[in-house]
């Protein structure tokens, strides 16, 4: 999931290149920071799995509600 959002905005920023909408010599620094908010959704997410899979292990939850939260999270 996490690379087809890289290419669509990959194809997206060469895209608004080529109309000099923006100018990639100068906003490279917009590809950085979508990476980062990119990054801190994917660390997100992956807490909330390990959370889940913690609270299983210690018998804080069963397996079917382990289950059931680990889809909510896709």
């Amino acid at each position: 999931m996490v690379w087809i959002i890289i290419i669509i905005f990959l194809g997206t920023f060469f895209w608004f290149g080529n109309l000099n909408v923006l100018t990639i010599s100068r906003d490279w620094p917009l590809i950085i920071v979508f990476f980062g908010i990119l990054n801190i959704f994917t660390l997100v997410k992956g807490n909330k799995r390990k959370k889940i899979i913690d609270d299983l292990e210690r018998g804080k939850i069963n397996a079917q509600e382990a289950e059931t939260k680990l889809k909510k999270i896709k």
